[in-house]
């Protein structure tokens, strides 16, 4: 994929929208919230693009934005509760019977620990790749996922 021109910028679109939206769900709460994430890290995306074109990871970028967007938006939402109890359900993969459980507690998890399992369960990235994604050391990486883990143990009733 070329990313260092205009059509490289609409194949990271067509290419990678549908994965940011799948992670964004997760982090946001919602499919809604998590598609007006991604459309405003698009845009960003567009209106930095001479710049971020040049990283070695524009998508790093990219998730970045995307992922602080949906943090802020999940956040809001918290305290702004939405006044009708009638939300459609988020879609996930159910191919563990207790799929819609999971995902809940790992939307439970706070902001710095869901961003690392959600692109361990999502895209499974290394702990090198996520420390080089969020630009901390691989150290930091290994421990919130320990910690994350440890918390949905407990959430999930597992032993630990």
């Amino acid at each position: 994929m070329k990313l260092h021109d205009r059509e490289g910028l609409e194949e990271l679109y067509s290419a990678f929208y549908p994965r940011l939206v799948g992670e964004l769900t997760v982090v946001a709460g919602s499919r809604t919230s998590a598609e007006d994430c991604a459309n405003e890290a698009f845009t960003r995306l567009i209106l930095h693009w001479n710049k971020v074109s040049r990283y070695d990871s524009p998508i790093a970028w990219l998730r970045t934005v995307g992922y602080r967007l949906a943090v802020d938006e999940h956040r809001r939402s918290r305290r702004h509760p939405p006044l009708s109890d009638h939300q459609s359900p988020t879609t996930t993969r159910n191919d563990h019977p207790h799929s819609h459980e999971i995902w809940q507690a790992i939307r439970e998890l706070p902001a710095i620990q869901r961003e690392v399992v959600v692109r361990r369960a999502v895209h499974d990235l290394s702990d090198a790749e996520i420390a080089e994604d969020l630009a901390v050391p691989i150290g930091t990486v290994k421990s919130r996922l320990s910690r994350a883990r440890t918390s949905l143990r407990s959430r999930l009733g597992e032993p630990s």
